[in-house]
């Protein structure tokens, strides 16, 4: 059996998260009292989707923290970098090209120039700018993590729970916490040992029975707790419980990612078209889909329809995919455009 299939399904599955994530947004950014069917039908979809990006993380990990072959720097850091750092200089060239013809921006080279170093050009490439630090540290990581016994990397886990998770938790609720100088073990590179660690060791299956039923009070605690603090604000959106350091977020990440690794999904290949479509252009997407929705909204309105909330985001989730799909395997096709879409 080949136990890395299940990542090829959480690549599929995350790429349709982040997605209908997007799609969410404009409806829990909306005050709640204005339009609460419709805020409470987003806060559905954005809760349920959450994991998306630190699932992508813990895949990242789980394959090149697992990669036992020995590379130099320069070796590693030109593949990896070129399949990263290309398509960003790329995709940010064309954003900025079509928010100057938006009237969003006068054309300047120094502008873009200043709003590429400093990630202001789409918000969504945040994600990029972060694996991009993710990967530039992966050959040390790798020392690490080859000499660590597993004593050693739940060690490091712990570290980041509390410098990442619980910190955050303890400042919102109490207004303080023990604060130590962990910058080693805070932010995404927790989730990138978190997707090492799932993958290489096994889990018991009274871990496993316990991580899945803390999955899904994860996503429930998350509608709920949203909800819940967007009312004692008056129907103002408070995102606390969205972020992917929230405690909500981590149990849902990490009750899928080992539910999919002890699941039908590793010993079956995603050979269906759509499925084997999305696995195959799945970093393309993320990085034309956001174009793509405004495109659709903006000039074709005709297909962005508004409808019944709950179905209306996953028809433009679909809608949207479909239409990056075609994009992604077209400029695929053209030499100067495939290094965009890796």
């Amino acid at each position: 059996m080949n136990r890395f299939l299940f990542l090829d399904w959480l690549r599929i599955l995350a790429t349709l998260a982040v997605v209908t994530l997007h799609s969410s947004t404009s409806f829990v950014l909306t005050n709640f009292h204005e339009d609460s069917f419709s805020w409470l039908v987003g806060n559905f979809y954005e809760s349920i989707t959450r994991w998306c990006v630190p699932v992508f993380v813990m895949i990242s990990g789980a394959l090149l923290l697992n990669d036992v072959k020995t590379n130099t720097y320069k070796s590693f850091l030109s593949k990896r970098l070129s399949k990263v750092l290309v398509p960003l200089l790329g995709w940010s060239i064309i954003y900025y090209g079509y928010f100057v013809f938006q009237g969003r921006y006068s054309f300047s080279l120094l502008e873009f120039a200043q709003n590429f170093s400093t990630n202001k050009i789409s918000n969504h490439f945040w994600f990029i700018y972060m694996l991009l630090g993710l990967y530039l540290i992966t050959p040390l990581l790798k020392i690490l993590v080859q000499n660590a016994t597993k004593r050693d990397i739940k060690y490091f886990l712990l570290l980041w729970f509390y410098a990442s998770i619980m910190v955050r938790l303890l400042n919102f609720y109490f207004g303080f916490s023990f604060n130590v100088e962990l910058y080693f073990a805070t932010s995404f590179i927790g989730y990138y040992l978190l997707g090492y660690y799932l993958m290489k060791y096994e889990i018991s299956l009274n871990w496993r029975k316990a991580m899945y039923i803390s999955g899904l009070i994860g996503v429930l605690a998350t509608f709920f707790l949203t909800y819940s603090l967007t009312i004692e604000a008056d129907g103002k959106f408070k995102a606390f419980w969205y972020d992917y350091h929230s405690i909500t977020v981590l149990a849902a990440s990490v009750g899928l990612f080992v539910f999919m690794k002890y699941s039908a999904a590793n010993s079956i290949a995603p050979s269906q078209f759509l499925a084997k479509l999305i696995n195959e252009t799945s970093f393309g997407i993320y990085l034309a889909h956001i174009l793509v929705m405004k495109i659709l909204a903006t000039y074709l309105p005709f297909l962005w329809l508004d409808m019944n909330t709950f179905i209306e985001i996953p028809y433009k989730v679909l809608l949207t995919v479909f239409v990056s799909i075609l994009l992604v395997k077209l400029m695929k096709k053209v030499v100067l455009l495939r290094k965009l879409v890796p």
